[in-house]
């Protein structure tokens, strides 16, 4: 017989690791459930995603395409900013799933033991689903406008490892947080709500004055869509600011691990 071993403080980070692989059948049946719950019993489907990414990309171009007409180069504004709005759409998912996922599981929790942590990588899956329905519609747009494709789309794959790993750190911290903070859910959807304007999602990160630059630095999503664009459209290279950002998250994604390993046991408790 198997003997099942339960995370504790004093295990190694190299034990909750492979605790948190040997379990990811568990990850895996949460997150087909979840996709099959979301796309299964509506006659939309994955079109449900890609209705809200082209309703934003048609407010986006509007008013800030059309009315305000901010210089995008030679790129049509549509294909311009439907990169940052996937991206966005991902990163808001996984954190405001993430902030609810230990309180949302408490019969699961109370009733089986798996490494806590893996609630939360379940949900990297269903995102990534709605990311790679969104990516298609963007290929499709970027031929409609008659655009040529280039070598630096294969960076699109570090980039998107950068996003899982963005998404993951603000979410296991959040869903920790959770525990204490009731209400977390809902200020993080606040949160979410205002952080969008000082991304760069529907404008150039270029167009932001030097004095308030530091704001994107801070902002891994910020980066993540400026790089994404370079990579894409073979402009620039944003410049190293924006790799702040990056060690920022990374920092939390590790601290978080970290965290989760040493609460394993009194998660139950904090429920």
């Amino acid at each position: 017989m198997k003997k099942t071993i339960e995370a504790n403080s004093k295990m190694s980070i190299f034990s909750y690791l492979k605790l948190i692989w040997d379990y990811r059948f568990f990850s895996h049946s949460l997150a087909i459930g979840e996709i099959k719950n979301k796309y299964a019993k509506t006659y939309t489907g994955i079109f449900l995603s890609l209705i809200q990414s082209l309703i934003g990309l048609a407010v986006y171009w509007l008013i800030f395409g059309i009315a305000i007409k901010i210089d995008t180069g030679n790129i049509p504004y549509p294909v311009f900013a439907l990169p940052g709005i996937i991206i966005w759409q991902f990163f808001s998912y996984l954190v405001g799933t993430s902030s609810g996922a230990l309180i949302s599981s408490e019969h699961l929790i109370t009733k089986l033991y798996f490494p806590r942590i893996n609630l939360t990588l379940a949900k990297v899956f269903p995102g990534l689903v709605d990311l790679a329905a969104g990516f298609i519609l963007f290929v499709i747009l970027f031929f409609i406008f008659g655009l040529t494709p280039n070598f630096g789309w294969f960076y699109i794959f570090p980039i998107i490892l950068v996003l899982i790993i963005s998404g993951l750190a603000v979410g296991l911290w959040t869903s920790i947080l959770s525990l204490y903070i009731r209400d977390l859910s809902q200020i993080i959807i606040q949160i979410t709500n205002f952080v969008i304007f000082i991304t760069p999602v529907f404008y150039p990160g270029t167009i932001v004055p030097e004095n308030f630059r530091f704001i994107l630095y801070i902002n891994p999503v910020a980066g993540i869509i400026e790089y994404s664009r370079a990579a894409l459209f073979c402009t620039a290279i944003p410049d190293n600011g924006y790799l702040i950002g990056f060690a920022i998250v990374f920092i939390l994604f590790i601290s978080a691990i970290f965290i989760y390993k040493n609460l394993e046991k009194k998660i139950t408790d904090l429920l």
